[in-house]
């Protein structure tokens, strides 16, 4: 597949799929964690505790590997993306209106939680106060479709320019 067409296929498939598996590492333990997420274009951004194990893990190490598919159960026709890149903080929910909406926009559900946690309860409201916003940026990316061949895997490279 040519470039373009790898980088819209892989943004496409980012946008209609929502969790992603994050494998984080601390003095040689490995740890993987399921979030949701929202991209913009390449840009992957989640939520998550700075005190979660993966949240510490990040903030001694910001190199990432992380997946993005779906639970299938015939292996030809897996798809799905391969990632590693790097993660940085960005901040909490009312410093990234931009990132929240688009959080809220693609889990409606969520809308309480981010702007007016109060409604769901004190412990809830303590927990929301902590959360931050994480932006994953992939530095190198691999599509898999089995559809095409077992085990096609196409690799896309980012740079600053993507």
């Amino acid at each position: 597949m040519e470039r373009e067409a790898l980088k819209k296929t892989i943004i496409a498939y980012m946008e209609i799929h929502n969790t992603l598996s994050l494998a984080t590492q601390k003095d040689g333990a490995p740890h993987a964690a399921t979030v949701f997420y929202v991209n913009t274009g390449f840009e992957i951004y989640f939520l998550s505790s700075p005190s979660t194990r993966h949240g510490e893990h990040l903030a001694h190490n910001p190199r990432v590997s992380a997946t993005i598919d779906e639970d299938y159960s015939n292996w030809l026709l897996i798809k799905g993306i391969q990632l590693e890149g790097g993660v940085t903080g960005v901040g909490g929910i009312m410093e990234n209106g931009r990132i929240a909406q688009a959080y809220v926009k693609k889990f409606p559900d969520v809308k309480d939680f981010l702007f007016s946690p109060q409604k769901l309860g004190e412990l809830i409201a303590s927990k929301v106060s902590g959360v931050s916003f994480y932006k994953l940026t992939p530095e190198r990316i691999f599509f898999i479709d089995n559809e095409k061949g077992f085990g096609k895997r196409e690799e896309l490279i980012l740079s600053g320019n993507d």
